[in-house]
């Protein structure tokens, strides 16, 4: 049965908001474009995904990268909403981006994923509630016409959706004392 339009949207801004605070909480930069969700629950939250060459540079974006499924699956349990299939997650792009990321550490695949996955943990619980303010800040937005991506990609086939622009995000962020920084320079790099 498919799942209800509204529960989707909601769903989806509490999993690009876990992108981006998560991100920002472990000092990776974020684009100026934001973080948005169109009117079937299709979203995308935009920060440089690049690591440099340093193990904890690759470390931090695996973790980014996974803490949208994460944070979306706190915020469907305390909502009561089903569970994500976890075929889909596991056959996602953020899941394929960060095992092609883990496979390029040091040490055992799976050594790896347990210690990320526990870091993960403890930086949803500690920055729930910045998650949850973004995600609120976002779903109070009224839908506008969708933008472009800097790149010119499309990202959504819908023609509406809602946006949290970057420097915004800084705000609401730095309300919940995360320092973030937005560069306009770093190559467009977005989890959805």
């Amino acid at each position: 049965m498919p799942e209800d339009v509204d529960v989707r949207v909601k769903c989806t801004a509490h999993h690009e908001a876990g992108h981006i605070v998560i991100a920002a909480a472990q000092e990776l930069r974020l684009r100026s474009e934001g973080l948005m969700v169109d009117a079937l629950g299709e979203g995308l939250a935009c920060y440089c995904k690049q690591p440099d060459k340093s193990d904890l540079s690759r470390e931090r974006v695996i973790v980014a990268t996974l803490a949208g499924f994460r944070a979306e699956k706190r915020f469907r349990e305390e909502s009561s909403y089903p569970a994500r299939d976890e075929l889909e997650v596991i056959g996602s792009g953020d899941w394929r981006e960060a095992r092609t990321l883990l496979m390029g550490l040091p040490g055992e695949y799976f050594s790896n994923k347990r210690r990320l996955a526990d870091r993960l943990e403890h930086l949803i619980e500690r920055h729930w509630l910045p998650i949850k303010a973004l995600a609120a800040a976002l779903l109070a937005k009224n839908p506008e016409r969708v933008k472009p991506l800097k790149s010119g990609v499309p990202w959504a086939l819908e023609k509406t959706a809602k946006y949290v622009m970057g420097q915004e995000v800084i705000g609401i962020l730095a309300q919940h004392g995360i320092a973030a920084v937005c560069d306009p320079d770093c190559e467009l790099w977005v989890s959805g």
